[in-house]
Protein backbone atom coordinates (compact mmCIF):
# COMPACT_ATOMS: atom_id res chain seq x y z
CA UNK A 1 0.00 0.00 0.00
CA UNK A 2 1.49 3.36 -0.90
CA UNK A 3 1.77 6.13 1.41
CA UNK A 4 -0.23 8.99 0.97
CA UNK A 5 1.26 12.25 1.22
CA UNK A 6 0.69 14.76 4.27
CA UNK A 7 -0.88 17.53 2.26
CA UNK A 8 -3.52 15.13 0.87
CA UNK A 9 -4.10 13.85 4.20
CA UNK A 10 -4.30 17.61 5.83
CA UNK A 11 -6.97 18.44 2.64
CA UNK A 12 -8.91 15.32 4.07
CA UNK A 13 -8.78 16.35 7.47
CA UNK A 14 -10.27 19.80 6.58
CA UNK A 15 -13.04 18.37 4.58
CA UNK A 16 -13.88 15.89 7.03
CA UNK A 17 -13.89 19.00 9.61
CA UNK A 18 -16.20 21.32 7.41
CA UNK A 19 -18.73 18.47 6.95
CA UNK A 20 -19.06 17.00 10.86
CA UNK A 21 -18.38 19.97 12.64
CA UNK A 22 -15.99 18.86 15.63
CA UNK A 23 -14.28 15.26 15.69
CA UNK A 24 -11.16 13.65 18.21
CA UNK A 25 -7.97 11.91 16.62
CA UNK A 26 -9.29 8.63 16.67
CA UNK A 27 -12.51 9.51 14.59
CA UNK A 28 -10.64 11.42 12.42
CA UNK A 29 -8.71 8.33 11.53
CA UNK A 30 -10.93 5.69 11.17
CA UNK A 31 -12.98 8.15 8.84
CA UNK A 32 -9.39 8.39 6.70
CA UNK A 33 -8.00 5.22 7.08
CA UNK A 34 -4.71 6.99 8.04
CA UNK A 35 -2.82 5.82 11.94
CA UNK A 36 -3.67 8.21 14.27
CA UNK A 37 0.22 9.45 14.56
CA UNK A 38 -0.22 10.58 11.84
CA UNK A 39 -3.61 12.26 11.72
CA UNK A 40 -1.90 14.20 15.13
CA UNK A 41 0.93 15.04 12.95
CA UNK A 42 -1.37 16.72 10.82
CA UNK A 43 -3.25 18.44 13.34
CA UNK A 44 -0.86 20.01 14.91
CA UNK A 45 0.87 21.14 11.75
CA UNK A 46 -3.09 22.87 11.18
CA UNK A 47 -2.85 24.32 14.89
CA UNK A 48 0.78 26.13 13.84
CA UNK A 49 -1.09 27.27 10.44
CA UNK A 50 -4.25 28.17 12.57
CA UNK A 51 -6.35 26.41 10.37
CA UNK A 52 -7.73 24.47 13.53
CA UNK A 53 -8.93 24.97 17.31
CA UNK A 54 -8.88 22.43 19.79
CA UNK A 55 -11.01 21.95 23.15
CA UNK A 56 -10.36 18.81 25.50
CA UNK A 57 -13.88 17.24 26.10
CA UNK A 58 -14.78 16.96 29.63
CA UNK A 59 -17.63 14.74 29.39
CA UNK A 60 -15.76 11.58 29.34
CA UNK A 61 -13.00 10.07 31.93
CA UNK A 62 -10.12 10.19 29.49
CA UNK A 63 -8.23 13.04 27.68
CA UNK A 64 -9.66 13.14 24.51
CA UNK A 65 -8.98 16.00 22.41
CA UNK A 66 -11.64 17.39 19.96
CA UNK A 67 -10.64 19.40 17.03
CA UNK A 68 -12.81 22.14 14.81
CA UNK A 69 -11.99 24.97 11.83
CA UNK A 70 -12.06 27.99 13.02
CA UNK A 71 -13.94 30.38 11.75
Amino acid sequence: MARKPITKIIEDVKKLLEKDGELSIRQISIKTGSQWRTIEKALETMLSLEIVKERLNKEVDRVERLFSLKH
